[in-house]
């Protein structure tokens, strides 16, 4: 806090003004007196300069902005648009629906799930990834090993070549239903696409003669439709 040093002289007059103001008022004239009168008179006579009454005390911290100001309202209004903005633009996105193939309960059929996905440039391996995450269509069946991951795709006249990594062969529960199931989930799913006639399988970049044993992968697989219930 900042003390002001105020001169004797200077104190005495301002309190003798004061006096002589409130005496030659009159008792019956107190409340006609002007107060701002007053403090004027009295802080030039201090002070030796006019009294300000147009300045107000700072509201806050200095830097502070008090919340609910237009500068939080509009900050909320900001995020909001943004928000609505995102929204309309994964609205916007084209989708297409495919067709997945999960084995049924039974083990020994496929059954199309059809699942609707965005519309993108790599269309077979976005199908191929969501064939490896699963079914979500109830009583149906995963058929791509825990832990495959799409290594690479190719599409090339009309031969869809494929590449896993080692966990498509590794992880794979085996038993010739089984073997067949998966092998054809891939195919009957990729051949959907007009560009994909026939399906060649590679694990880690080199081609296999057989998934578990019962199968013959050594040549390309073409699409099976007689597998589908």
């Amino acid at each position: 806090m900042k003390v002001l040093k105020v001169s004797g002289k200077k104190l005495l007059a301002g309190i003798g003004i004061l006096l002589f103001l409130g005496i030659s008022s009159g008792c019956t004239e107190v409340q006609k007196f002007s107060w701002d009168r007053m403090k004027e008179t009295h802080y030039r006579m201090i002070f030796g300069k006019e009294w300000n009454k147009t300045a107000k005390p700072a509201a806050g911290i200095k830097g502070q902005v008090p919340t609910g100001t237009p500068v939080d309202k509009q900050e909320k209004q900001d995020s909001t648009e943004a928000a609505a903005i995102s929204q309309k633009q994964q609205d916007s996105v084209e989708k297409v629906n495919v067709a997945l193939y999960f084995a049924e309960p039974g083990g020994d059929f496929l059954k199309a799930e059809k699942r609707e996905i965005p519309f993108e440039a790599g269309l077979a391996r976005a199908t191929v990834e969501q064939l490896i995450a699963g079914p979500k269509e109830k009583g149906l069946m995963r058929t791509m090993p825990e832990g495959t991951d799409l290594l690479d795709i190719n599409i090339q006249n009309g031969l869809c070549t494929v590449d896993f990594s080692k966990e498509f062969r590794d992880n794979h529960w085996g038993g010739s239903s089984g073997e067949i199931l998966t092998v054809y989930s891939l195919v009957n799913t990729l051949t959907q696409f007009p560009t994909v006639e026939k399906v060649e399988v590679l694990v880690e970049g080199q081609k296999v003669d057989t998934l578990a044993g019962h199968m013959d992968l050594s040549v390309p697989v073409s699409r099976n439709p007689q597998i589908v219930k």
